[in-house]
């Protein structure tokens, strides 16, 4: 992030952070979403929830006041559509749940550290995560590279009704809507691991006897 930061304001560029999964997150003491804009996921499966919707992040007072106005018909008073806007509104009940996620939060993230180290010291014969020295990793996944045999070990552990799961199994630039749009280029280190990567269950509401039985599943390998 210190690199991607200097080398947009050499050039006066907008940087945007994908922060969607990392609400919490930081690097060198610094949180996710502090850097540029950064772009948060409140969806129902993300560390902290409000159902649905997100938020953005910004010290930019302009760019913030663009947001209020997109979110709301291009208002900025009542009926009075001063730009193209939509009806983006988070709900009262929604931020009700948010506020009482937030309190949480700190101890949801905790939480899911301490599973994921509890099953990185119990895993061998797959990379797992890894958090390099100052940042702190929230694990909203914890997710693994299995060179060999990755399909055939999440049937193993769905078999055994663990939730494991393949997230995004096609690369961006494979998309069918990039695809028609013309890009046709390779990208063979995102191909290969869209081929690699398995998600284990690292929520909060896993007990010792669940990781215990996840990592169990885990080395034994494939079916």
């Amino acid at each position: 992030m210190e690199a991607v930061s200097a080398l947009a304001r050499r050039h006066g560029l907008a940087l945007i952070e994908d922060a969607a999964q990392a609400v919490g997150a930081s690097l060198g003491g610094r949180r996710v979403g502090s850097f540029g804009t950064g772009c948060f996921s409140f969806y129902a499966t993300k560390n902290m929830t409000t159902g649905e919707g997100g938020m953005i992040t910004t010290d930019d007072p302009e760019l913030a006041q663009r947001a209020r106005r997109l979110r709301d018909h291009g208002q900025r008073r009542r009926y009075v559509s001063e730009t193209l806007g939509y009806n983006l509104r988070m709900t009262e009940v929604a931020a009700a749940l948010g506020l009482a996620q937030l309190q949480k939060l700190d101890a949801f993230n905790e939480r899911r550290r301490a599973n994921a180290c509890y099953l990185t010291e119990r895993l061998s014969g797959v990379a797992t995560p890894r958090e390099l020295p100052g940042r702190y990793h929230v694990y909203h996944q914890y997710t693994l590279r299995v060179p060999k045999g990755r399909d055939a070990l999440l049937h193993r552990l769905r078999d055994r009704d663990i939730e494991a799961a393949v997230f995004y199994p096609l690369p961006v630039h494979r998309q069918p809507l990039y695809r028609s749009l013309g890009y046709r280029d390779r990208l063979p280190v995102a191909e290969r691991l869209s081929r690699e990567a398995l998600s284990l269950p690292v929520h909060p509401g896993l007990s010792r006897e669940d990781l215990d039985a996840v990592a169990s599943a885990v080395r034994k390998g494939p079916a």
